[in-house]
């Protein structure tokens, strides 16, 4: 009988056009999906320190709470230096760091504005919270203010919580205005900053990038398996946010502590990060990019980050399926993970791409466009446009 019920729901996702399925990555593609921006995962040095850090084995063992706190401790030092913070603290992933400190944090009593494009692994945390929740609309300061003026005192306590760059289209967060309004009504700011360390701000991130000081009231999420090119997750802020992490959060608890090997390469990955250069090359291949889908009509506005989604609505899995048949590998998003109407593309470039892949990507979307899909215009693709208000 349970068979039966899991292959007809399987039906059912396929007949609505959601079926995701597992691909093999072949060595000879050209990879537009990956977000390993700086290509640390396989750079030199990391490969070197993750070598040396076998002689504590190839796991942990343990939770950070009984057998596994072995290096994890230099790792955490390294964050809180990087982002110059009071502390830092390691999670097993990212999605695991928002799940456990959201959950965490927030609770009876208390309200959380999140936003309205934040990725999934906020959204689980906030309905794993006992707060309740409240979306304002992307990036709208004006609406996330007048939802706290007409909530706050109802609460004991806010968290406004973002992303710091949204993984599906690219755009950062206006942190400057978010900080001013939750200075205003004594809130927690929290910061998803995935996608933004290593990217902006010299490498340190969304916060660093618009100038801002981390405060008692910031706390700053962030993964090791984006531009730090390992595995896990991290949260950092001041003392007492991190030693009450320690003893309430339960994806911290009771979860198998990072392999000392991959926290290894994860620290000579920071300190590559900090000598500037790779940072630099990433954003130099960004305003390439830039030129070359501006020009091609794929974007309208220069971007700031490695992300761009091309917007294909209803054609965006026939294009993605041709341009694996030509060695491109570009993912194509839908619904639940984007708004329906919003379907796209996720090009994601990295300091390895040359200009000659960014033209090749256009050219070969343009054919397919032209000729696989019988589009016979002189302009058949969208330009890229935020439709956020849908």
């Amino acid at each position: 009988m349970f068979r039966e019920k899991l292959k007809r729901e399987i039906e059912i996702i396929k007949s609505n056009g959601l079926y995701r399925f597992l691909r093999e990555k072949r060595d000879n593609i050209l990879d537009f999906s990956s977000n390993d921006y700086l290509c640390l995962s396989k750079h030199p040095e990391v490969i070197e320190a993750v070598k040396e850090g076998l002689k504590y084995g190839v796991g942990s063992t343990g939770s950070r709470l009984t057998s596994g706190n072995i290096n994890h401790q230099r790792l955490e030092e390294k964050i809180a230096e990087f982002k110059e913070t009071e502390r830092a603290l390691v999670y097993s992933s990212g999605y695991a760091t928002n799940v456990g400190v959201i959950s965490a944090l927030c609770k009876k009593g208390d309200l959380i504005l999140s936003d309205k494009l934040n990725h999934a692994s906020i959204i689980d945390g906030c309905r794993l919270s006992k707060a309740d929740v409240l979306i304002y609309n992307h990036c709208d300061v004006e609406h996330l203010a007048n939802l706290i003026e007409e909530n706050w005192k109802k609460y004991n306590n806010l968290f406004i919580i973002t992303d710091g760059v949204f993984s599906m289209d690219g755009d950062v967060a206006p942190l400057r205005d978010l900080k001013k309004i939750a200075d205003e009504f004594n809130a927690i700011l929290i910061i998803d900053d995935a996608h933004g360390t290593g990217v902006l701000g010299d490498g340190k991130g969304t916060l660093k990038h618009f100038n801002l000081k981390p405060s008692d009231n910031i706390i700053q999420i962030g993964t090791l398996s984006k531009a730090i090119g390992g595995l896990g997750g991290f949260v950092c802020g001041i003392d007492e946010v991190v030693e009450y992490l320690i003893n309430t959060s339960r994806s911290f608890i009771y979860s198998t502590a990072l392999p000392p090997h991959v926290v290894e390469g994860c620290i000579k990955a920071f300190e590559i990060i900090e000598r500037g250069d790779v940072v630099k090359e990433l954003q130099k291949n960004i305003k390439i990019a830039n030129g070359i889908f501006k020009k091609n009509g794929f974007i309208k506005e220069n971007n700031l980050t490695p992300i761009y989604p091309f917007i294909f609505k209803e054609k965006t899995m026939l294009i993605a399926e041709h341009l694996i048949k030509n060695n491109i590998f570009c993912v194509g998003i839908r619904y639940p993970t984007v708004p329906k109407g919003l379907e796209r593309i996720r090009v994601s470039i990295n300091v390895s791409h040359k200009k000659e892949d960014f033209e090749l990507l256009c050219e070969k979307i343009k054919d397919i466009y032209q000729n696989h899909l019988n589009q016979t215009t002189n302009n058949p693709y969208p330009l890229y446009s935020r439709l956020f208000s849908q």
